[in-house]
């Protein structure tokens, strides 16, 4: 009977431990990558820092930069200082179709850049990421791809957008699971030479979904 009771019990820990490994794993991030919006100053583009809402004037060069540590799902938006929202990664119906991109991503594409154009105000760039595949947030994007000037699409996507981020609990969380690292990017020149820059870029490492609302003071 002793020997019964210690076989149970053997069993019975093994099971505790397999749940609690289970548990552990059920709460890893799977939601992973890499942001930064550059902006150029004094010749050199460097990230902006959000930890306040950071000035840019109009006319300075600006660049996105992107990068999927895991497979997540990744989109942004502006809503500008006019009120306008607009779509701007992934710019592609059925992006994430066929897959998850890998490797550094920057828009404009190379050395290309964005500026902001008069008047200033508040401009806020919409970050959302989530490991589930969000398609009601995709058909509403669509839609504006198609027709970017119409208010009505545009307040369908900002009102899903909203409801996605929730109040500001669900932001300070995912602000929380920010951390900053050192990026490398290379580029090669014109006579094949390669040329690397390094910048603090934000790492992001979250369970299930991650949503922030990045505010530029634009004058």
């Amino acid at each position: 009977m002793k020997i019964g009771m210690c076989r149970i019990s053997g069993v019975l820990l093994i099971m505790m431990l397999v749940l609690c490994a289970s548990s552990r794993s059920s709460q890893a991030a799977d939601v992973a990558f890499r942001w930064a919006i550059l902006a150029e100053e004094d010749g050199v583009m460097q990230p902006l820092d959000f930890s306040s809402p950071p000035v840019v004037h109009s006319g300075t060069p600006m660049q996105f930069y992107l990068e999927h540590l895991d497979n997540c799902y990744i989109y942004l938006y502006l809503l500008d200082a006019g009120n306008q929202v607009a779509a701007l990664f992934p710019m592609t119906s059925g992006y994430y179709t066929y897959g998850f991109p890998r490797g550094q991503k920057f828009f404009p594409p190379g050395n290309r850049t964005f500026t902001f154009v008069p008047p200033g105000g508040t401009e806020t760039f919409i970050l959302v990421a989530t490991v589930q595949r969000p398609f009601q947030l995709e058909k509403l994007t669509d839609e504006l791809l198609k027709n970017p000037e119409s208010r009505s699409q545009q307040q369908l996507l900002l009102g899903e957008i909203e409801a996605m981020i929730g109040d500001g609990k669900r932001e300070k969380r995912s602000q929380k699971a920010e951390d900053l690292v050192s990026v490398e990017r290379r580029s090669s020149s014109a006579d094949g030479s390669v040329t690397t820059v390094s910048f603090q870029a934000v790492e992001v490492d979250i369970a299930d979904f991650y949503g922030r609302k990045l505010l530029i003071d634009h004058r």
